[in-house]
């Protein structure tokens, strides 16, 4: 959904959506439950909007260490400030970031696409490491055997280890 900042009320234009497009492509996740979002667009002056919402969801991840799926609860809330500035002000404006800059999105028009918006949030509540349990021992390194399910017995964790050569090395030298 693209909005005009001149079609936004400066009272505030509430937005319920069910879907977000563009998710069905993604490949770093796959939807579980359906999406929920509540959106407040405010137009603050010309050049401004203010975007206030939640965003609630399910999604499937694949976990980094057993590449497990799992189910991961998104529930997050947002407040961005969009907006547009005039060019001859960007190269001074890149030179100092404040915090108040840190929540704020410049655009290259004023059309607000609240797709984008609501997939970028999406992204930016994820974890940075997927894993299905702070516990996860992963995959045997020699067999690829899934250590939460199965014990293993290849031994490769005592062959394959980058100190296996300094093991030797202390042995060989405890014999002199």
């Amino acid at each position: 959904m693209r909005l005009h900042f001149s079609e936004i009320s400066p009272h505030g234009s509430r937005f319920e959506l069910r879907g977000i497009e563009g998710l069905e492509e993604q490949q770093d996740f796959r939807l579980s439950g359906p999406v929920a979002a509540v959106c407040t667009l405010r137009r603050k002056d010309e050049d401004k909007v203010e975007l206030r919402g939640s965003l609630r969801t399910s999604l499937v991840l694949v976990c980094d260490r057993c590449l497990g799926e799992y189910n991961f609860a998104v529930e997050t809330t947002m407040q961005v400030l969009l907006e547009t500035r005039p060019d001859e002000s960007l190269g001074l404006q890149e030179l100092e970031c404040g915090s108040g800059d840190l929540d704020s999105v410049l655009l290259d028009e004023p059309v607000v696409d609240l797709d984008d918006l609501l997939r970028q949030q999406l992204y930016l509540s994820l974890p940075v490491k997927n894993l299905c349990t702070e516990q996860c021992r992963g995959l045997c390194p020699g067999c690829g055997a899934d250590l939460n399910q199965t014990a293993c017995s290849c031994g490769a964790d005592e062959n394959r280890s980058p100190f296996a050569v300094l093991k030797q090395l202390q042995t060989t030298r405890k014999k002199e």
